[in-house]
């Protein structure tokens, strides 16, 4: 399908004039990508509306941007609702910008959350000036290409996902929850090939779903140092706007359990109903209390 041109979307190869001013901030984007995402990319907030993003970036978001540049491999563990997507997504445009001739692949657990990602994204680009934008050749809703020859595509995580494909940078959102199957089948169909490059990078990020899938392994084997990936944990208290008193509203919302997973980013008190053989009470339990229940049987 043609590409629509319009003042948002450039077309590829345009004529731009440049002032001296524009030159230079420019080649500072170039050079530094977190002053380009917190100067030029505009997100939409629920209490604000469209914003600067740099306007309302939170400490950890900037670390996170910071890891991204500087580790080939990281893997993320970030509560529900803190601004993760949204701060994958404006990395992954600043790369797909300023780079030449690379790939980026993001997966999700479900296509629909793969074109929502690639939607912000796109929504990011339309707000950037004209003259900081590459022009666009392809612009759907499962793929992005520049006139850089950088293209950005999103796939739902299965063993087929851009396979054959040469992946600059692998973004995998909600790892968590993709079925243990098809994400041990996809990583160990991509991993080999974006392992053999010495420049391409990974960014897994997802809020926990429980324990023994690929994401709990990897994240686990991040913080034990038996992989190479970094590891950040960001949970609730990493947002400046939550305290204590909205804590406690959310417990008392969500309850323990529930908070605890999609706030707290726990693994091991990820809770399962069970009913006691002997006294044949029903309760509710951690997996782990569970597991050395069974032990002492």
């Amino acid at each position: 399908m043609p590409v629509s041109y319009n003042n948002a979307v450039k077309a590829p190869n345009q004529e731009q004039e440049y002032t001296p001013e524009m030159i230079r901030e420019l080649a500072l984007c170039d050079e530094n990508r977190l002053h380009f995402i917190k100067e030029h990319i505009k997100i939409v907030t629920g209490d604000h509306g469209v914003v600067k993003f740099g306007d309302y970036m939170y400490p950890f978001q900037e670390n996170l941007i910071h890891d991204f540049i500087n580790y080939r491999f990281t893997i993320n563990l970030c509560g529900r609702q803190q601004g993760k997507t949204v701060v994958v997504g404006a990395y992954a445009l600043s790369y797909a910008m300023f780079e030449s001739h690379k790939t980026i692949g993001i997966v999700s657990n479900k296509e629909a959350s793969a074109k929502s990602f690639l939607a912000r994204i796109k929504y990011m680009y339309e707000k950037i000036p004209s003259y900081l934008k590459p022009g666009v050749m392809v612009w759907n809703e499962k793929s992005v290409k520049f006139d850089n020859q950088c293209q950005i595509m999103i796939a739902a995580t299965s063993k087929d996902s851009f396979r054959g494909e040469p992946i600059n940078l692998l973004i995998c959102d909600e790892l968590g929850f993709v079925d243990p199957g098809k994400a041990n089948e996809f990583f160990n169909s991509n991993y080999p090939t974006i392992s053999a490059s010495n420049t391409s990078k990974i960014i897994i990020i997802s809020t926990p779903n429980g324990m023994y899938n690929l994401f709990h392994r990897l994240y686990i084997g991040a913080e034990n140092g038996t992989n190479t990936f970094k590891c950040n944990k960001y949970d609730w208290r990493s947002v400046p706007t939550r305290d204590e008193a909205w804590a406690e509203q959310e417990r008392r919302n969500l309850g323990d359990i529930q908070f605890n997973q999609e706030f707290g980013c726990v693994f091991k008190d990820t809770y399962v109903t069970i009913r006691d053989k002997k006294t044949q009470k029903i309760k509710t339990v951690t997996i782990e209390e569970l597991y050395k229940e069974l032990c002492n049987e």
